[in-house]
């Protein structure tokens, strides 16, 4: 499953700060009434505001660099006489949230937040109600990825998937023969030194509460499932780990050196290395792990709201997918899009098994409620055993 860098086209270095922290942050509820600092805000928003009329439409999105450039295949953008504005964002949902609450919401037309933060969104107004008769192409996505319950909720959908991956235990075949089962496999005295972690709280925190909890819907837990798998990721980090990355560029790097060679990783962290990278497998432990979804969502207000939906659409073309899987090493959403995507890039996820790959995982993940229920931990609660762990 390596690939050689010469032929692969990446959009942008892994190393930049951008595609490398493809993490999801730290988010909590309480997080939602912040903005950026005021400077940064109204910079990052200046553009977004009402300019000079063009003689093209000018579509504003506020998301990650490279989704937009899938999007744009053939110069779909030029052809249908339309000037995308984009806002890039490096930290993810948190930054999304910050951009619409400091003057975004009414300026900008879509974004691109992740499936599992999708019913935050909604909670607090940031997306809107989707009308599938305007995207018909929403009937190529895979069945897998049609009516996802963090899109449809109490049957409106507030967004369309647009690629996805996961984060599953990936380790140098040539070091560790004998392939892993388990999360706790990572402990295995063997490897003492040579596993790591990426700060990626979403990408962590399911999977371990899922072995400490025996449970396969580990965003529905209790405390004491929470502080066991605080307690046992501690004990990975203090007494066998050699460190924590803050991007899976920098996980990537390291399994090229030699230094790491067992982590939970996202799957184009193997290509990273280049055409000397070392012999990267990966498995879906027998516990689960994170499986995720971007997709892209509506802005109420959205001063394009036609052209908007007519984004939404062309996103789910298998040109657009094709497009978009090979320029950022993503998984596609559409069946017929699978010809298109060169050979490195469609051997990194499992197309002619979906529906196994996201049984093995548990499922699409969701997050946790925001607010108590008696029974199950908080986000809030997770955000503050996670912080707990990056400081022990």
């Amino acid at each position: 499953m390596n690939k050689n860098s010469d032929t692969k086209k990446i959009a942008f270095d892994p190393n930049t700060g951008i595609l490398r922290t493809r993490t999801y942050l730290n988010m909590s509820r309480r997080q939602f009434g912040r903005s950026l600092a005021a400077g940064g805000a109204a910079a990052a928003m200046a553009g977004m505001m009402p300019g000079h009329a063009k003689a093209d439409t000018t579509v504003k999105y506020v998301g990650w660099q490279g989704y937009d450039d899938g999007i744009n295949a053939d110069g779909w953008f030029a052809s249908q006489e339309i000037t995308l504005q984009p806002t890039y964002v490096t930290a993810g949902n948190e930054e999304i949230i910050a951009l619409l609450q400091s003057g975004g919401k009414g300026n900008v037309d879509f974004v691109s937040p992740a499936a599992l933060y999708v019913p935050f969104y909604v909670e607090v107004g940031l997306v809107e109600p989707l009308d599938l008769d305007r995207i018909p192409n929403y009937a190529n996505l895979f069945p897998e990825f049609q009516g996802m319950p963090t899109l449809e909720i109490d049957g409106t959908h507030y967004g369309t998937p647009f690629i996805w991956g996961s984060v599953p235990l990936m380790y140098n075949a040539d070091v560790v023969t004998e392939t892993p089962t388990s999360w706790l496999d990572m402990m295995d005295p063997r490897w003492q030194n040579k596993v790591a972690f990426v700060a990626d709280l979403i990408g962590v925190m399911p999977p371990f509460m899922a072995v400490a909890g025996e449970t396969r819907t580990p965003w529905l837990a209790t405390q004491e499932t929470l502080d066991e798998a605080t307690e046992l990721l501690i004990k990975i980090k203090k007494e066998h780990a050699l460190t924590i990355t803050p991007g899976y560029g920098e996980l990537g790097s390291l399994f090229a050196s030699g230094e790491v060679v067992m982590a939970p990783a996202w799957e184009p962290a193997s290509v990273w290395g280049g055409a000397d990278a070392v012999n990267l497998k990966w498995i879906m432990p027998k516990e689960g792990g994170l499986v995720f979804v971007d997709n892209l969502s509506i802005v109420p207000g959205a001063p394009e709201m036609d052209r908007a939906y007519e984004v939404l659409n062309q996103s789910l073309t298998p040109e657009a997918q094709a497009h978009t899987a090979n320029l950022n090493s993503t998984g596609s959403v559409v069946r017929d899009a699978v010809p298109m995507i060169d050979e490195a890039t469609k051997a990194l996820y499992p197309y002619d098994d979906i529906a196994g790959w996201f049984e093995a995982a548990g499922g699409i993940t969701q997050l946790w409620p925001t607010q108590p229920d008696g029974d199950n931990v908080t986000f809030d609660d997770v955000t503050r055993a996670w912080e707990r762990f990056l400081s022990a």
